[in-house]
């Protein structure tokens, strides 16, 4: 399993690709980031055990919207196929 710090420091501030199984059991894929403002979030709580859940941001919809909240996901960490950072790809 990925450990959510590691992934955190790997990525830093690159933009990387992500492919993980969602809860329904599909895959999926996007470009993120992670956000660089801890507030980013603000206006609602993120509750429950999240060690396993790594918030970022889908850059593709951040494009088409401009709304970071409407942006934030969560990749799964668990079920986290791949992750490429600055062309390095690991795969599970």
């Amino acid at each position: 399993m990925f450990i959510k710090k590691n992934v955190k420091r790997s990525i830093g501030a690159s933009l990387f690709s992500a492919t993980w199984i969602k809860a329904d059991g599909n895959p999926r894929t996007i470009l993120g980031k992670l956000p660089t403002n801890e507030k980013f979030f603000n206006g609602g709580e993120l509750k429950g055990d999240r060690r396993h859940l790594l918030e970022t941001i889908d850059v593709t919809i951040l494009r088409k919207n401009k709304d970071p909240k409407k942006s934030w996901r969560s990749i799964n960490l668990t079920t986290l196929t791949s992750l490429k950072i600055g062309g390095v790809e690991w795969i599970k």
